[in-house]
């Protein structure tokens, strides 16, 4: 496969093998971990397999048997009686395994998120180690996954010591880029630490603290400038929803995300 599978559609990743469900190699999502969806997803969760601490980056590029062994978490999840996983795992080399689609499945790895969310797992060795490659690659299938599902590049910034009293309700007012430990207090800072948070506010991601409504805000800023334009008619509510993508994408900005500006 050479990309993302969207509602049965392909997207390609420049530069990050992706392996799906039915490709050699791939493993699909047990019926048990997940369902069919009932709404478009608006969140993307990023988790680490170990979450240890401290977190280190290390040099390079990791083990790449079974898919950087991205492969071996899906398959412990197939045959995990209790109903867990995610649409996507990155390996140790930077592979993606995706095991659903991601616009048609929601996996079970996010709790009362589940129906509105992609859950995106890294690998991480004992004692909080990930590679390079690996952290590169979950950092380019994030940013052309919302690309392509119309989620913002916006992403919650600083973690306060734990999950946000907006995710009580799976965050229905809520889109944008999270961690496992927005979302719930069983994993903590480490799930998914804050490397990948710094590395996608370096690929143009916008950090802001949703639970001061900054993402509120900001989005609302964008709609003003939409209507006055002409380009949007919706509430100016500061929800980041598909109508604003539309809006925005009517302007000229590329996949109709605000922060890859204007083609």
């Amino acid at each position: 496969m050479k990309g993302l599978v969207i509602n049965g559609k392909v997207f390609p990743v420049d530069g990050v093998r992706v392996i799906g469900p039915s490709d050699p190699g791939g493993v699909a999502l047990s019926p048990g971990d997940g369902c069919p969806r009932r709404a478009w997803p608006h969140q993307w969760f990023l988790h680490k397999t170990i979450a240890d601490d401290p977190e280190k980056l290390l040099a390079g590029t990791g083990p790449s048997a079974h898919a950087g062994g991205a492969a071996d978490t899906a398959a412990y999840w197939a045959g995990d009686p209790q109903h867990s996983g995610a649409h996507l795992v990155v390996g140790h080399d930077g592979t993606v395994l995706q095991t659903a689609d991601l616009a048609t499945v929601a996996a079970y790895h996010a709790e009362q998120s589940n129906m509105s969310s992609v859950g995106l797992e890294t690998k991480e060795l004992a004692g909080g180690g990930f590679y390079a490659a690996c952290a590169r690659a979950v950092v380019a299938v994030t940013v052309a996954g919302c690309r392509a599902l119309g989620i913002q590049l916006v992403a919650q910034w600083p973690y306060r010591g734990r999950p946000l009293t907006r995710m009580k309700d799976g965050g229905r007012d809520c889109y944008g880029i999270f961690g496992h430990r927005d979302n719930t207090e069983r994993r903590g800072r480490w799930d998914p630490g804050d490397l990948l948070f710094s590395m996608l506010r370096d690929a143009g991601v916008a950090l802001v603290d949703f639970e001061a409504g900054a993402d509120r805000t900001y989005i609302a800023a964008i709609q003003r400038v939409l209507a006055a334009d002409g380009f949007y008619s919706g509430a100016i509510d500061g929800l980041a929803g598909l109508g604003t993508r539309d809006a925005l994408l009517a302007a000229g900005y590329r996949d109709g995300i605000y922060a890859l500006g204007r083609a």
